[in-house]
């Protein structure tokens, strides 16, 4: 396990909070897309959880956590309600199987819901940071444009770089909204756009994985070009 120092805690949509940490040991690191296990002490007791990495691994010292609110998870609660900037924690290693490296493929797609955004953006970040010769489209379901995490920065990467696009679509708009709405469907995975080389990784909520799992194969996706995230 490797120290962290939380060094910016700030509320970035009603219920998501970011938590930048300060990690100084240089072994400590991780690939774009994996999680860690983040260790706390609550009456004396150890208490875990494991939370994907927002930030891009080009970023060497520091990591960045996107993290939902919730009253029954212990390490969460006491991350929304308790911790504070100095406050020391104890981290993994990066982990998991949903990663991306460049020699993977050259064309990829990324499809989230809510918060299960977070490691897809550490990838987006990676790409726009270290891989231009990587084409990847984002592909982004919200419940509502509060909800819309880390938008200023999307938007401004699906400008600035050629190679890097967005499809954010929001299932309860409101009068200011005025893109895509309505859940991710093939249709919207088509116009992300399709070929034989592109692999796909999903991130959200089970029904959104098991839905989009299925779309996909029905278009002819093979089961080994996708890649998922489990943290239901």
């Amino acid at each position: 396990m490797f120290t962290a120092t939380l060094t910016q805690i700030q509320q970035a949509t009603p219920s998501v909070k970011l938590f930048k940490l300060k990690v100084e040991d240089p072994a400590f690191h991780f690939l774009a897309g994996q999680w860690i296990d983040l260790k706390i002490e609550l009456d004396g007791a150890p208490h875990l959880g494991g939370y994907s990495m927002t930030s891009s691994p080009v970023v060497h010292g520091a990591i960045e956590l996107a993290i939902k609110s919730s009253t029954r998870h212990p390490v969460t609660r006491w991350l929304h309600e308790q911790a504070r900037i100095g406050d020391t924690v104890q981290i993994s290693g990066g982990q998991g199987v949903f990663v991306y490296q460049p020699e993977m493929s050259q064309r990829i797609v990324l499809v989230g819901a809510g918060v299960g955004v977070t490691p897809l953006i550490s990838i987006f970040r990676y790409v726009a940071d270290a891989v231009p010769g990587t084409d990847a489209t984002l592909v982004y379901s919200i419940p509502s444009p509060d909800e819309f995490l880390f938008r200023d920065e999307i938007e401004r990467l699906s400008l600035q770089f050629n190679n890097l696009h967005s499809l954010v679509s929001v299932t309860q708009p409101d009068a200011h909204w005025h893109g895509l709405s309505g859940r991710t469907d093939a249709a919207l995975l088509q116009r992300a756009g399709m070929s034989s080389d592109t692999l796909y990784y999903l991130c959200g909520p089970q029904g959104m994985v098991e839905d989009v799992s299925a779309m996909l194969a029905s278009l002819g996706v093979p089961a080994s070009r996708i890649i998922y995230e489990k943290w239901w």
